[in-house]
């Protein structure tokens, strides 16, 4: 079974019940599924809300943190995210709690028909204050240490070397990135010295016009090592925009770089694996480009 189906699923005609029976304001509303991923089915509940239900019982201890940190984490941040304030809980028709919070504007970084240069370093700005110490003061003894130890390298590259090999046909890796693999391999374990995002990839970044309008899909929340976050300056951006978004972020060393390397490759390797299998065409044209920038120079 892919890792990405799901355990349950709440169709269209099911979360309008679930939305009626615990938030009676909000009953008659239309429903319209806005996507479904590999955590959540994500729905749109008239026009101001979007409401998300869990898809797999292992993402729950993601779902309370995000109902218990996003409000507390939304006021610090220069970009907006979500902000559960309609919070479902378990019933005989549904067994896992979920959430409701404003629809943010815009579309995924995947679906944007261009983008402006202004996006390097208004990422550049939002990491840094997400990875900042004051973040960490007010929230990170609410958060657990990551949990996916993606930023492992001793966990996690021997299981991309493998997956490498099972792209053939959407992408080939040049002999230079097995190289990169063996260097990141050597890292140290990983350290949780910032709030990080922890699942920051193309699909989590929301474009409005020249202007980052959310950053969403808080799942992974978690005390992490900022190369979590740091693989969008491999995945997503073109090695002439990386200046800037360091300009902003501010001076990172050659092991966390090495380390966001590697996270990049694996999260658009997992992405390119999932749009595949699904036919969802332009998120594997995306995670392909991302897979090309990450193995570039």
């Amino acid at each position: 079974m892919p890792l990405w189906d799901a355990e349950l699923t709440v169709d269209s005609a099911l979360a309008g019940r679930l939305v009626a029976a615990q938030f009676p304001d909000l009953a008659g509303l239309p429903v319209q599924l806005i996507g479904a991923g590999w955590d959540n089915t994500v729905y749109a509940v008239g026009e101001e809300w979007v409401f998300r239900f869990p898809r797999r019982e292992i993402v729950l201890p993601g779902l309370r943190a995000e109902i218990d940190v996003l409000p507390r984490l939304a006021p610090l941040l220069p970009v907006p995210i979500p902000v559960p304030e309609h919070i479902g809980v378990p019933s005989d028709a549904f067994p896992w709690p979920f959430f409701g919070a404003r629809m943010l504007p815009g579309v995924e970084l995947c679906e944007a028909p261009e983008r402006s240069p202004d996006l390097a370093p208004q990422l550049g700005r939002a990491l840094r204050v997400l990875h900042s110490s004051d973040v960490l003061g007010a929230v990170g003894a609410r958060l657990p240490e990551n949990l996916t130890r993606r930023a492992d390298m001793q966990v996690r590259v021997p299981g991309l070397r493998e997956r490498l090999g099972e792209l053939a046909g959407l992408w080939h890796a040049p002999d230079h990135v097995y190289a990169v693999l063996d260097d990141a391999e050597a890292l140290p374990p990983p350290q949780p010295v910032a709030v990080c995002h922890g699942d920051l990839h193309f699909r989590h970044v929301l474009i409005e016009g020249a202007r980052i309008s959310g950053l969403i899909d808080w799942i992974d929340l978690c005390r992490g090592d900022p190369a979590l976050d740091l693989q969008l300056v491999w995945s997503v951006l073109p090695p002439t925009e990386r200046d800037a978004f360091f300009a902003a972020y501010g001076d990172v060393d050659d092991d966390t770089l090495l380390r966001a390397r590697a996270v990049a490759l694996h999260l658009s390797t997992m992405l390119a694996q999932y749009a595949h299998h699904e036919g969802l065409e332009s998120l594997e044209r995306e995670a392909v480009a991302s897979l090309d920038r990450a193995a570039g120079p």
